[in-house]
């Protein structure tokens, strides 16, 4: 399968991975209930047994809501993408050994675990969106840090409007193209 065509296969597939990114935002969403609520643990963790539900919400999404047509099993780039969730895996784990430490770090260091997952997605969709995606995601998470100016709830919330937003266009991009 050429490169091309594997990326507009992916794109058709998973609605330019629009869902996936929604439903993340939506997470994301949710843990900054739970992080005002709760702290940042209980936040942590609503984000990491949340994260497991993103595929298969979006993969419902597009197959019974949106009667999209999987990728066929040559599709290399389906790979990608899940060898690209797990090393954002990694560092989900890397984040929460901070807790103990920094726990302000927590949530700005599972930013910058899943900003830098999106940028395989460009090479997975051909959309050079996600580099753009993964750069404002990752940057939220590196200003929490390096500066301390951001609080971590507003990272929490930054980040799920960033998806929400991200996630809202690649939708509505999939729905006026014809692949």
């Amino acid at each position: 399968m050429e490169v091309k065509a594997a990326q507009a296969e992916l794109r058709q597939a998973y609605t330019d991975g629009g869902p996936g990114v929604v439903v993340s935002g939506l997470i994301w969403l949710a843990a900054a209930f739970v992080e005002r609520q709760q702290g940042v643990e209980a936040a942590f963790l609503a984000l990491f047994f949340g994260g497991m539900l993103i595929f298969p919400f979006a993969l419902f999404i597009n197959r019974a809501i949106l009667k999209r047509r999987g990728e066929s099993k040559t599709n290399p780039f389906g790979k990608l993408v899940l060898e690209g969730t797990i090393a954002m895996i990694g560092g989900l784990v890397a984040a929460w050994l901070f807790l103990p430490f920094k726990p302000e770090w927590v949530i700005p260091l599972a930013a910058i675990a899943v900003g830098t997952h999106y940028f395989a997605f460009r090479t997975a969709y051909g959309l050079a969106i996600f580099w753009l995606l993964g750069a404002g995601v990752t940057a939220l998470g590196a200003l929490a840090i390096f500066t301390g100016w951001l609080e971590t709830n507003f990272v929490t919330v930054a980040v799920a409007v960033t998806e929400l937003v991200f996630g809202g266009i690649l939708w509505l991009r999939a729905g006026n193209t014809s692949e």
